[in-house]
């Protein structure tokens, strides 16, 4: 006879403890969604403070290397003299704080400020005292404001003595006195700020490395900047700072006897067009622009004789204007103006082009390039393009 071994249909035990293990999983589970959902919550950047002795209504907010006056940057409104805004952010970023009054009135200062996701505290004075302003929050700003403290003890006894000096120059032996004291005074603070980013590996450090490539070109050494940037960049592996430096570093080298950068840009078509293909063989004139840029306009029409003279013998123009938001007012500025050379449009930096030529946001630049891609002359004058050209076309 075969056994069988009974089996109970339904152990009240069995079913009490995995009730209670499945009742404790749910806990477990609802607990982890809760603290998930919370440190979503707080990861945001909490932006507020109060606006002193100024009728200001906006306070703006611009990233490295953006326009303040002309890109779309982050406007916080102003009530009552009151501030608050809250925004998340995936890298902290170095800010330029500025009254949108004062900036309009193209009369302004900014304040840095670091933006991480922490609560930001920030107090604002009007523009002739923004050396008052502080801010409070967040390890970076705790460091910048340290980094701020120490210059200040070393060179603002040298600023003050220069700035006595100028007012007393009245002989051509004093001025001289005094352009000498403001090298020496820019070579040396350059060389201080070169020394704190070689001892601190932070993103602070970035953002003064960036900062100086920007502004102080000619006081920085380009080794040392190269050797600050692939130590940072291997540390922020991540950061938009990458790119912005990298093409920053690259455009360092643009000028007589190199290689010119490539890229592809749109048309007023949107039909992307590459810059080595339409200018192979040829010498070109790349022509670095923008509709709100007068100096860049007035330089770009002096050059329309020229390409009237030379189109036939081997010279082109490729325009680039560096537009914002849209290009209605480009394609109503070229039917008015009528350039006779191709356009094409950076939007928005969407391309990122006058960066990678390393162009200052408030104007553009003209490249005279050969026919093999070296640059003949870094923003030649009209008279100076056609030198070059009579020399090499006819």
């Amino acid at each position: 006879m075969q056994l069988h071994k009974k089996i109970p249909i339904f152990d009240i035990t069995l079913y009490k403890t995995n009730k209670m293990k499945f009742s404790n999983q749910l806990v477990l589970l609802f607990t982890a969604l809760l603290l998930i959902n919370c440190s979503k919550k707080e990861d945001v950047c909490h932006i507020h403070g109060t606006v002193v002795d100024t009728d200001a209504k906006t306070i703006l907010l611009a990233r490295l290397n953006q326009d303040i006056v002309h890109d779309s940057v982050i406007e916080i409104p102003v009530i009552n003299g009151k501030f608050d805004y809250k925004m998340h952010i995936e890298q902290p970023e170095a800010f330029e704080l500025a009254l949108k009054e004062s900036v309009k009135s193209g009369m302004y200062r900014f304040s840095t400020v670091f933006i991480e996701n922490t609560d930001i505290n920030i107090t604002i004075h009007p523009d002739e005292d923004f050396d008052k302003n502080t801010v409070e929050g967040g390890k970076l700003n705790s460091e910048f404001f340290y980094y701020k403290k120490d210059k200040d003890q070393k060179f603002k006894p040298r600023s003050e003595a220069i700035n006595s000096l100028s007012e007393k120059a009245n002989t051509p032996e004093l001025e001289r006195d005094v352009l000498d004291s403001v090298s020496k005074y820019y070579n040396d603070e350059q060389k201080w700020k070169q020394q704190y980013i070689n001892k601190n590996n932070t993103l602070v450090s970035y953002y003064l490395l960036i900062n100086s490539i920007i502004f102080d070109k000619e006081n920085i050494n380009v080794l040392e900047v190269k050797k600050s940037f692939e130590k940072l960049s291997k540390q922020f592996p991540n950061h938009p700072y990458n790119e912005l430096a990298l093409n920053l570093i690259n455009a360092m080298s643009i000028e007589a006897g190199k290689k010119f950068i490539d890229f592809t840009a749109p048309d007023l078509n949107g039909n992307p067009v590459t810059l080595s293909a339409q200018i192979e063989g040829k010498v070109a004139l790349l022509d670095l622009w923008a509709t709100w840029c007068g100096s860049c306009i007035a330089k770009s029409r002096t050059m329309v004789p020229v390409y009237n003279d030379f189109k036939d013998k081997g010279f082109t123009v490729i325009g680039v204007a560096g537009e914002k938001n849209n290009t209605k007012r480009l394609t109503e500025f070229l039917e008015k103006e009528k350039w006779p050379w191709q356009q094409l449009v950076d939007l928005d930096g969407e391309n990122k082009i006058w960066q990678k030529y390393g162009i200052p946001n408030g104007g553009g630049k003209v490249f005279l390039i050969d026919k093999t891609g070296t640059v003949l002359a870094a923003n030649p004058t009209a008279e100076e393009v056609r030198q070059h050209l009579e020399k090499i076309l006819n």
